[in-house]
Protein backbone atom coordinates (compact mmCIF):
# COMPACT_ATOMS: atom_id res chain seq x y z
CA UNK A 1 0.00 0.00 0.00
CA UNK A 2 1.22 3.06 -1.15
CA UNK A 3 1.17 6.21 1.02
CA UNK A 4 1.41 9.78 0.33
CA UNK A 5 4.34 10.88 2.65
CA UNK A 6 3.44 14.47 1.52
CA UNK A 7 0.01 14.78 1.63
CA UNK A 8 0.15 13.33 5.53
CA UNK A 9 2.58 15.78 6.37
CA UNK A 10 0.85 18.58 4.86
CA UNK A 11 -2.45 17.30 6.93
CA UNK A 12 -0.31 17.18 9.97
CA UNK A 13 0.64 20.60 10.14
CA UNK A 14 -3.16 21.15 9.32
CA UNK A 15 -4.65 19.71 12.00
CA UNK A 16 -2.07 21.43 14.49
CA UNK A 17 -3.11 24.74 12.92
CA UNK A 18 -6.59 24.14 13.83
CA UNK A 19 -5.97 22.68 17.11
CA UNK A 20 -3.91 25.57 17.96
CA UNK A 21 -6.35 28.22 16.79
CA UNK A 22 -9.51 26.24 19.07
CA UNK A 23 -7.28 26.80 22.28
CA UNK A 24 -6.14 30.53 20.73
CA UNK A 25 -10.51 31.48 20.64
CA UNK A 26 -10.83 29.73 24.12
CA UNK A 27 -10.63 31.74 27.57
CA UNK A 28 -6.39 32.12 28.24
CA UNK A 29 -4.85 29.75 30.42
CA UNK A 30 -1.08 29.41 31.85
CA UNK A 31 -1.18 26.36 29.36
CA UNK A 32 -1.74 28.04 26.83
CA UNK A 33 0.32 31.47 27.43
CA UNK A 34 3.31 29.12 27.72
CA UNK A 35 2.46 27.77 24.07
CA UNK A 36 1.85 30.67 22.92
CA UNK A 37 5.58 31.89 24.09
CA UNK A 38 6.95 29.17 22.28
CA UNK A 39 5.11 29.06 18.86
CA UNK A 40 6.17 29.87 15.55
CA UNK A 41 2.67 30.14 13.81
CA UNK A 42 2.19 33.80 14.33
CA UNK A 43 5.64 34.44 12.59
CA UNK A 44 2.69 34.12 9.45
CA UNK A 45 1.32 37.26 10.33
CA UNK A 46 2.21 40.10 8.36
CA UNK A 47 5.51 41.85 9.19
CA UNK A 48 4.12 45.21 10.75
CA UNK A 49 1.64 42.72 12.70
CA UNK A 50 4.13 40.23 13.94
CA UNK A 51 6.64 43.15 14.50
CA UNK A 52 4.13 44.17 16.88
CA UNK A 53 2.87 40.73 18.53
CA UNK A 54 6.47 40.04 19.24
CA UNK A 55 6.92 44.38 21.12
CA UNK A 56 3.28 43.43 22.60
CA UNK A 57 4.90 39.68 24.22
CA UNK A 58 8.00 41.47 25.16
CA UNK A 59 6.47 44.83 27.20
CA UNK A 60 5.53 42.05 29.51
CA UNK A 61 7.83 41.02 32.84
CA UNK A 62 6.47 37.77 33.47
CA UNK A 63 3.49 35.11 31.75
CA UNK A 64 1.34 36.16 34.62
CA UNK A 65 0.97 39.85 33.49
CA UNK A 66 0.66 38.61 29.53
CA UNK A 67 -2.08 36.12 31.07
CA UNK A 68 -3.36 38.72 32.85
CA UNK A 69 -3.55 40.75 30.08
CA UNK A 70 -4.94 38.38 27.56
CA UNK A 71 -7.84 37.40 29.80
CA UNK A 72 -8.67 41.21 30.44
CA UNK A 73 -9.47 41.66 26.36
CA UNK A 74 -11.06 38.18 26.45
CA UNK A 75 -13.72 38.93 28.70
CA UNK A 76 -14.21 42.37 27.50
CA UNK A 77 -14.72 41.52 23.87
CA UNK A 78 -16.42 37.95 24.77
CA UNK A 79 -18.35 38.16 27.74
CA UNK A 80 -18.62 41.38 29.06
CA UNK A 81 -19.54 43.59 26.56
CA UNK A 82 -23.55 44.61 25.87
CA UNK A 83 -24.18 43.55 23.26
CA UNK A 84 -21.11 41.32 22.82
CA UNK A 85 -18.62 42.74 20.28
CA UNK A 86 -17.02 39.40 19.70
CA UNK A 87 -19.55 36.91 19.77
CA UNK A 88 -18.33 33.36 19.59
CA UNK A 89 -20.85 31.20 18.94
CA UNK A 90 -22.48 30.30 15.32
CA UNK A 91 -25.89 30.86 16.43
CA UNK A 92 -25.71 34.62 17.30
CA UNK A 93 -24.23 35.61 13.73
CA UNK A 94 -26.78 32.84 11.31
CA UNK A 95 -29.88 33.51 13.72
CA UNK A 96 -28.84 36.30 16.01
CA UNK A 97 -29.41 34.09 19.17
CA UNK A 98 -27.95 31.12 21.28
CA UNK A 99 -29.35 27.66 20.22
CA UNK A 100 -30.89 27.86 17.20
CA UNK A 101 -30.71 25.78 14.38
CA UNK A 102 -27.25 25.82 13.13
CA UNK A 103 -26.18 24.84 16.62
CA UNK A 104 -27.87 21.97 16.60
CA UNK A 105 -26.63 21.21 12.77
CA UNK A 106 -22.77 21.36 13.80
CA UNK A 107 -23.86 19.08 17.02
CA UNK A 108 -25.46 16.25 14.17
CA UNK A 109 -21.91 16.56 12.55
CA UNK A 110 -20.31 15.73 15.96
CA UNK A 111 -22.43 12.96 16.74
CA UNK A 112 -21.78 11.81 13.13
CA UNK A 113 -18.09 11.19 13.34
CA UNK A 114 -19.10 9.69 17.00
CA UNK A 115 -17.69 12.13 19.08
CA UNK A 116 -19.61 14.86 22.01
CA UNK A 117 -18.13 18.03 23.36
CA UNK A 118 -16.10 16.76 26.95
CA UNK A 119 -18.47 17.28 30.17
CA UNK A 120 -15.77 20.27 30.64
CA UNK A 121 -16.68 22.22 28.26
CA UNK A 122 -19.95 23.48 29.10
CA UNK A 123 -20.99 25.83 26.12
CA UNK A 124 -23.29 25.28 23.58
CA UNK A 125 -21.76 22.79 20.51
CA UNK A 126 -21.20 26.03 18.28
CA UNK A 127 -18.75 27.80 20.00
CA UNK A 128 -16.04 28.66 17.63
CA UNK A 129 -12.99 26.74 19.70
CA UNK A 130 -15.21 23.38 19.70
CA UNK A 131 -15.76 23.73 15.82
CA UNK A 132 -12.56 24.62 15.24
CA UNK A 133 -11.09 22.00 17.25
CA UNK A 134 -13.80 19.48 15.03
CA UNK A 135 -11.97 20.13 12.37
CA UNK A 136 -8.29 19.29 13.77
CA UNK A 137 -10.35 15.73 15.03
CA UNK A 138 -11.55 15.35 11.15
CA UNK A 139 -8.11 15.68 9.80
CA UNK A 140 -6.53 13.27 12.43
CA UNK A 141 -9.71 10.88 11.44
CA UNK A 142 -8.54 11.39 7.33
CA UNK A 143 -4.88 10.67 8.32
CA UNK A 144 -5.40 7.32 10.15
CA UNK A 145 -7.49 6.68 7.47
CA UNK A 146 -4.74 7.03 4.88
CA UNK A 147 -2.07 5.12 7.12
CA UNK A 148 -4.72 2.24 7.23
CA UNK A 149 -5.71 2.41 3.68
CA UNK A 150 -9.64 2.53 4.97
CA UNK A 151 -11.20 4.55 2.11
CA UNK A 152 -14.42 4.32 3.40
CA UNK A 153 -13.15 6.38 7.09
CA UNK A 154 -11.27 8.76 4.88
CA UNK A 155 -14.22 9.67 2.20
CA UNK A 156 -16.15 10.38 5.58
CA UNK A 157 -13.88 12.31 7.17
CA UNK A 158 -13.70 14.50 3.64
CA UNK A 159 -16.99 14.76 3.50
CA UNK A 160 -17.38 16.02 7.20
CA UNK A 161 -14.79 18.43 6.85
CA UNK A 162 -16.34 19.88 3.47
CA UNK A 163 -19.98 20.17 5.45
CA UNK A 164 -18.33 21.41 8.63
CA UNK A 165 -16.34 24.26 6.49
CA UNK A 166 -18.71 25.21 3.71
CA UNK A 167 -21.76 25.41 6.12
CA UNK A 168 -20.97 26.38 9.32
CA UNK A 169 -16.83 27.67 9.93
CA UNK A 170 -16.05 29.46 6.77
CA UNK A 171 -18.44 31.86 6.87
CA UNK A 172 -18.66 31.66 11.13
CA UNK A 173 -14.93 31.90 11.32
CA UNK A 174 -14.87 35.35 8.80
CA UNK A 175 -17.37 36.82 10.88
CA UNK A 176 -15.28 36.35 14.15
CA UNK A 177 -12.30 37.62 12.27
CA UNK A 178 -13.97 40.72 11.30
CA UNK A 179 -15.07 41.54 14.82
CA UNK A 180 -11.49 40.92 16.45
CA UNK A 181 -10.24 43.49 13.75
CA UNK A 182 -12.70 45.87 14.92
CA UNK A 183 -12.30 45.17 18.55
CA UNK A 184 -9.47 43.89 19.57
CA UNK A 185 -6.87 45.53 21.91
CA UNK A 186 -3.96 43.73 22.28
CA UNK A 187 -1.84 42.79 19.36
CA UNK A 188 -2.57 39.27 20.16
CA UNK A 189 -6.16 39.46 19.50
CA UNK A 190 -5.80 41.72 16.67
CA UNK A 191 -3.50 38.83 14.85
CA UNK A 192 -6.02 36.29 15.41
CA UNK A 193 -8.34 38.05 13.60
CA UNK A 194 -5.89 37.90 10.60
CA UNK A 195 -5.31 34.31 10.64
CA UNK A 196 -8.81 33.44 11.24
CA UNK A 197 -9.37 35.45 7.98
CA UNK A 198 -6.75 33.96 5.90
CA UNK A 199 -7.79 30.43 7.05
CA UNK A 200 -11.45 31.25 5.82
CA UNK A 201 -11.14 33.44 3.04
CA UNK A 202 -12.21 32.33 -0.28
CA UNK A 203 -9.40 31.85 -2.63
CA UNK A 204 -9.75 34.21 -5.98
CA UNK A 205 -9.97 31.58 -8.86
CA UNK A 206 -7.84 32.01 -11.82
CA UNK A 207 -9.35 34.12 -14.80
CA UNK A 208 -9.17 31.66 -17.74
CA UNK A 209 -11.09 34.24 -20.17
Amino acid sequence: MHIDDKRLEDLNANMAVFAWMSKAMDYPDEEFVESLLNNQLMENLPEERCRAFKDYIAAFDSTEALLLDLQKDYTRMCHVSKPRLVPLFESVYKEGKLFQDSTFAIARLYDEAGIRPGSEFKLPPDHIALELEFMSYLIYQEMEAIKSGNTDNEHMALRLQEETMSGHLAHFGLSVAERLSQHARSPFYQGMGDMLRVMFQPQEQPDLN
